[in-house]
């Protein structure tokens, strides 16, 4: 490995370590990277959206120095919605999540079963992507219940994804929910799991790590840094 990439929200970024020393000193990307010896290009930012994250990945799998890419899912709900809407810096993206305050905001315009399936599109296109540039890329689902590292999806789980249409949810009959259901187990077929670094969340393997402001700090990047390594070295041993 010459040169990794890695995209992620803050859980991969270092927030809120990275507000009061410099990633270098502590982050799992740059303890990956410092291990082989290899260049590193971090794009993770604290609050991103899996929107974000997927762009940042197809840069790296388009750019030819680039040999692998790392991708850290964040919350499934996180969305992008333009300027002027929330917050007072227009002209900005904001990333939302699903929380009591901003429900009216949810109930207007947030699409839960888009947003969920566009995610499994993204990883779809990222696996066939980085197949055609010959480029290394692995994924860790960052968050218990985003289930993107699950080999299938229950019903029971996809109601509660669907449940976040608020209106369209209270008036779809089962008929539209099995149908719904249905195309989004035929997404997760599509993805390949033997490309997740583990299909344990980064919530769970980092349980009784120091935590702080609910993110892990200097032991739970050292960990992940661990859990990462052992991977890259199990696919390179071949």
């Amino acid at each position: 490995m010459k040169k990794l990439l890695v995209s992620g929200d803050s859980w991969t970024s270092g927030w809120p370590l990275e507000e009061r020393m410099p990633r270098e000193n502590f982050t799992w990307p740059n303890l990956v990277a410092q291990k082989f010896k290899c260049d590193l290009v971090d794009k993770s930012r604290a609050g991103t959206s899996n929107y974000r994250i997927f762009r940042k990945a197809v840069e790296g799998i388009l750019d030819a120095t680039v040999d692998t890419v790392i991708v850290f899912l964040t919350h499934w709900t996180r969305w992008e919605q333009g300027s002027g809407l929330m917050g007072d810096k227009p002209g900005r993206i904001y990333q939302h999540m699903l929380m009591a305050d901003n429900l009216e905001m949810f109930k207007n315009h947030f699409n839960g079963y888009k947003q969920y399936t566009d995610s499994l599109r993204q990883i779809i296109s990222l696996q066939s992507m980085a197949k055609t540039y010959d480029t290394a890329c692995y994924f860790l689902d960052t968050f218990n219940d985003n289930v993107y590292n699950k080999k299938v999806i229950t019903e029971k789980q996809f109601k509660n994804i669907l449940s976040t249409n608020i209106v369209e949810f209270d008036a779809m009959d089962d008929q539209r929910i099995q149908e719904k259901f249905t195309k989004v187990s035929n997404l997760y077929k599509h993805v390949d799991n033997n490309q997740f670094i583990s299909l344990t969340s980064y919530e769970n393997l980092v349980k009784g790590c120091k935590i702080d402001g609910g993110h892990p700090v200097e032991d739970g990047h050292q960990k992940i840094a661990s859990i990462v390594i052992d991977f890259l070295e199990g696919e390179n041993s071949g």
